[in-house]
């Protein structure tokens, strides 16, 4: 299976989450989806968490790819110096609520002209790391369940696996338990590949995604 007939499988309402260790990078799969949704016509919103976004934009253009994509895509803010994109809002990091309430004012300003919007989530699990306590992490993570079946977005986040590790509690669980699509990205043959242990559509649940240009 092909990322655009991944991403064509997707329905709206859905989070979904894909696991990445720190020696695998997810920046082709990125751009891919990104090049799809301009294909295909989507509103794409990008959530860059702490200049995130900024590393992904190196790393490709490092390895040659044309990166206007990113350029024109719009951009939520939360914490970081680098702008990269098209800023729509800039959040500064904040303790819970405020940081949450300017994220849903932000996030409604963009979605509100659109029917569903593809929403890239980048970096969240560095938001984690800085959490002081338990209580404020599932705040977080009960923060994202509250938009699984939000039809106004399909949510892809992005997450390194590795760097959750270090947070106590770990978040990973109840992000995989809350995603209704599941996937891992890792190398195979020479590839970068998804493959997808859990999906509310049946039909890719099970498959594997190949990752090539």
């Amino acid at each position: 299976m092909k990322v655009s007939d991944f991403i064509e499988k997707l329905i709206p309402g859905e989070t979904v989450v894909i696991e990445h260790d720190a020696k695998t990078s997810p920046v082709t799969l990125f751009y891919s989806i990104l090049d799809q949704s301009r294909k295909q016509n989507s509103t794409v919103l990008i959530d860059d968490f702490m200049d995130t976004l900024y590393l992904y934009k190196a790393h490709l253009e490092l390895s040659g790819f044309d990166t206007s994509l990113i350029n024109n895509s719009q951009v939520i803010k939360i914490g970081g110096i680098r702008d990269v994109g098209n800023v729509v809002e800039k959040i500064p990091l904040s303790p819970g609520p405020p940081l949450k309430e300017q994220y849903r004012m932000a996030y409604n300003r963009v979605v509100s002209s659109h029917q569903t919007v593809l929403n890239l989530c980048l970096g969240i699990e560095k938001f984690f790391v800085l959490s002081d306590s338990r209580i404020e992490i599932l705040s977080e993570v009960a923060d994202i369940s509250l938009y699984v079946g939000d039809t106004s977005r399909i949510a892809i986040y992005f997450i390194n696996r590795d760097i959750l590790k270090e947070v106590s509690p770990s978040p990973l669980p109840f992000l995989e338990a809350l995603a209704t699509t599941l996937g891992e990205l890792k190398h195979e043959n020479k590839h970068y590949v998804i493959a997808i242990t859990k999906s509310a559509n049946l039909e890719i649940e099970g498959k594997k995604i190949e990752v090539k240009f």
